[in-house]
């Protein structure tokens, strides 16, 4: 566990700038069990001035405090490889990009695989990641692809079609998603999307999962309960984690000031 983290940050100025004003974010939380892969084109714009803060923010401070408890994690690398399974509108990976950029200057390359089932999503997060470039001196390759996974069988075509390995896989907020539509009947969607994701992973990287920590109407429990069980069935190797059931992160932003997110999250590795 990692205690006395940072978890309050501001979000930078010109994202501010690029997703409220250019791109006319909005701000406007629901509670209710989200499925973004459904959404239009208005509904992932309240997604994007909402969710998108929040992740970036979860991102940047668990990242930022596990590089500076594991400087040698990364050190000496001047390319990584970057996985995200349902990256959405993108505020996780950029909110890993600033803290890679900040705790490894001798990076220069990052490859990104980005992949989610909303089209909408997609194309914000590849607006907003095409600004990100002239923010940072990381040269960026990006690879976003439009992938919807409704079962069993699109989840082996994709295991197949992905071959690569990568340094860093993540999902942020995206498993509970797979609980709420029962993609996997009624299995444990944390523990095949573990199965899944620990492939893909290349000696000594890392596998972040965040997810939100409700009640879930669809499977009549909770989730951060239905993740620790699926990862131990999942024979995961656990080597960070928040405390209790959540952990509180705060993002400030043009439209809200203090905005609080509360989360799951665990770091695995092979």
């Amino acid at each position: 566990m990692i205690g006395n983290m940072q978890n309050s940050v501001t979000l930078p100025q010109w994202l501010d700038t690029l997703i409220f004003e250019e791109l006319g974010a909005k701000y406007c939380r629901s509670n209710s069990d989200m499925t973004v892969i459904d959404w239009d084109k208005n509904d992932v714009l309240n997604y994007l001035g909402t969710y998108f803060p929040r992740s970036y923010a979860e991102s940047y401070c668990i990242f930022s405090e596990f590089f500076k408890l594991h400087p040698d994690r990364f050190v000496g690398k001047e390319e990584l490889s970057i996985f995200d399974f349902g990256c959405g509108t993108g505020g996780e990976i950029m909110g890993l990009l600033t803290a890679l950029s900040e705790y490894y200057p001798n990076l220069k390359n990052i490859k990104v695989v980005a992949l989610d089932g909303n089209q909408y999503a997609l194309q914000l997060y590849d607006t907003v990641l095409l600004e990100l470039k002239k923010h940072t001196a990381l040269m960026i390759e990006n690879h976003s692809a439009h992938i919807c996974i409704d079962d069993f069988y699109d989840l082996r075509i994709l295991n197949k079609v992905l071959k690569r390995k990568f340094d860093i896989v993540m999902s942020f907020k995206a498993i509970c998603e797979f609980v709420t539509k029962q993609q996997f009947e009624q299995d444990n969607s944390y523990e095949h999307i573990a199965k899944f994701l620990l492939p893909k992973l290349s000696n000594g990287g890392i596998i972040l999962l965040v997810d939100v920590t409700t009640y879930n109407n669809t499977s009549q429990d909770w989730l951060p309960k239905m993740m620790d069980r699926g990862l131990v069935t999942a024979q995961c190797n656990i080597i960070k984690k928040n405390e209790g059931y959540n952990q509180t992160f705060r993002i400030t932003h043009s439209h809200r000031t203090i905005d609080e997110s509360k989360v799951a999250w665990r770091i695995i590795t092979n």
